[in-house]
Order: structure tokens, then C-alpha cells, then sequence
């Protein structure tokens, strides 16, 4: 018997305009496309991308939701992950902060679209 991959209980749509313009922006953050959708060509696309085992979805549908969305993604170092962004040229929001409190690290970045990202670190755990 094989073993059972763990799948994501939820996964958080954010709209898009284009996702050919956005798909670079999550790339530069260190995400990958895991699959599209279009029912046929010149309809909305329907995108999945992964970033650490996390999956989101990026819709051209205007129906699905509304631009400027808020995704929280659990990372292990936020700090880590700031220096990679600086690195790859990412205009970070919020550089990593103790905002939430002292156990949590946070930073943000927003996407084309004002999606806003927000990545934690826990420091501390009971």
C-alpha cells in the first residue's frame, strides 16, 4: 500500500486581472505553477501556484472574488524569506516585524492586483 500524501484542507482564491502579468510576481516570490484552466481560449483563466506546500488559486473570473484579498502563509523563517525577496528584487511591504506580538515574526508584500501576502514565522511555541 502506498504512503498517503497530506493534501491542503484549504486553499484561498485571490482575483486577478491577468494572470500572465501576475504569474511573474508570485514566480519572483518563490511560487510555482502546479496547473491552469480555461474553458477555451480568450475566457478567464483559473490558475493553481504552490509556494512550501501551500497552494493558491488565481482567478481571472470576476465572480470568484474581489481584488484585494489577504493570504497568511506560515514560513520557518520570515527573516530568511525577506533577504531571499530583497534578493530576487521583491518590493516587500512590511520588512519583518513583531506587530502581532513577540512569538510572531510578519512581513507583507502586495501583488499587482493589492492582494496582500503576509508571511509569518512563529517564534515561540507552547
Amino acid at each position: 500500500m502506498g504512503v498517503r500524501r497530506e493534501t491542503q484542507r484549504v486553499v484561498p482564491a485571490l482575483r486577478v486581472a491577468s494572470y500572465a502579468a501576475s504569474k511573474p510576481f508570485y514566480e519572483s516570490l518563490g511560487f510555482r505553477e502546479q496547473w491552469t484552466h480555461q474553458f477555451e481560449p480568450g475566457f478567464p483563466l483559473f490558475a493553481a501556484m504552490a509556494f512550501d506546500g501551500m497552494e493558491i488559486f488565481l482567478s481571472e473570473h470576476t465572480g470568484d472574488c474581489q481584488p484585494g484579498g489577504l493570504v497568511h502563509f506560515y514560513v520557518a523563517d520570515v527573516d530568511a524569506l525577506f533577504d531571499d525577496f530583497l534578493e530576487y528584487g521583491v518590493t516587500v511591504e512590511t520588512a519583518p516585524n513583531n506587530d502581532l506580538g513577540p512569538d510572531l515574526r510578519m512581513m507583507s508584500v502586495l501583488d499587482p492586483d493589492k492582494n496582500r501576502l503576509k508571511f509569518l514565522t512563529q517564534t515561540h511555541w507552547e
